[in-house]
């Protein structure tokens, strides 16, 4: 049963403060659970069993949050940024001498994992490895770990839930891996979009998106307070064209005006702190709160349009 939403982390690939920033040595880290701009790299938990993203802090957001990875059934890693994929990190489980004996399913589209097994076979030949070669190592991580490939635009059951990956606007570290954005719907009938790591959705994916109603959403706001990026960008949103993507999804049924939406993955050169977002979005005619690290959300089906 999936009871909590649970937002570990919600910086962009620098963090909040940045690590060559004066302002990190004001900070808090010791309470980071009372400081909302504190923001380690964004990363997702739906209950115990299923992880969006696992970026370089995942140690310390599990540790913080009293949260392993011992349940841990599902990872979806919607791009191969390394504030997204810290790949040498999550695949420890064989060498963990206390684990549930279980694989970890990675969910991920067919570029991501052709790059990560590309990658991993490089680092111990330095050879470009052969299609056999790739084949291989995804065997090897067996009985660990499993990499399935989700494609755009179909659901799928994974575990509890119901998923569909949909396009961004964002690539990763090769030109064809689109971050993918993730529809979501729990047991209970609740839906959401997890959709960071995007710019304003081409027409294909809001066409796609007005077949659905949701129940909540998160979305990119990379570059929060800044004004120079044009109206629809690509790659990330701002404040502004966050609710541009809002006002859209609004018009074409999706969601609501009063849908709860929350912006996520921060950067922390764009000008607004946790207040200055609030107070930004406040002046918006639609129910939009910046997340901050350590936010539970429990998943409620909205008055839906």
């Amino acid at each position: 049963m999936i009871d909590e939403l649970l937002f570990l982390g919600t910086g962009a690939a620098q963090a909040v403060p940045a690590i060559y920033s004066r302002g990190l040595d004001a900070s808090r880290p010791d309470g980071a659970r009372a400081d909302k701009n504190l923001r380690t790299r964004s990363a997702f938990r739906l209950g115990r069993g299923h992880q969006i993203d696992a970026g370089p802090d995942y140690y310390m957001q599990s540790a913080r949050e009293r949260m392993s990875w011992f349940d841990l059934e599902h990872l979806f890693i919607t791009h191969t940024h390394s504030d997204h994929f810290n790949f040498d990190g999550v695949l420890q489980k064989d060498i963990s001498v206390e684990n549930n004996g279980k694989p970890v399913t990675i969910h991920m589209s067919a570029p991501a994992l052709r790059w990560f097994l590309s990658v991993w076979c490089y680092s111990r030949t330095l050879e470009s490895p052969s299609n056999r070669d790739l084949d291989e190592a995804r065997e090897s991580f067996r009985p660990w770990f499993e990499f399935n490939v989700l494609p755009f635009f179909e659901w799928r059951t994974v575990g509890e839930i119901a998923v569909c990956g949909v396009p961004g606007t964002h690539t990763g570290r090769v030109p064809d891996d689109l971050a993918m954005n993730l529809l979501m719907e729990l047991p209970d009938g609740f839906r959401m979009l997890y959709g960071l790591d995007t710019g304003y959705y081409d027409d294909e994916t809001f066409s796609f998106l007005a077949s659905t109603k949701l129940d909540m959403v998160v979305l990119d706001c990379t570059f929060g307070g800044r004004t120079d990026r044009g109206e629809f960008p690509a790659g990330h949103l701002d404040c502004a064209s966050l609710v541009h993507v809002v006002a859209r999804l609004v018009e074409l049924g999706t969601i609501t005006s009063d849908t709860p939406v929350y912006a996520s993955h921060i950067n922390p050169d764009q000008g607004l702190d946790h207040d200055g977002l609030a107070r930004r979005f406040a002046s918006e005619p639609y129910n939009i709160l910046p997340a901050y690290d350590g936010l539970r959300v429990k998943p409620r089906i909205t008055g839906r349009p």
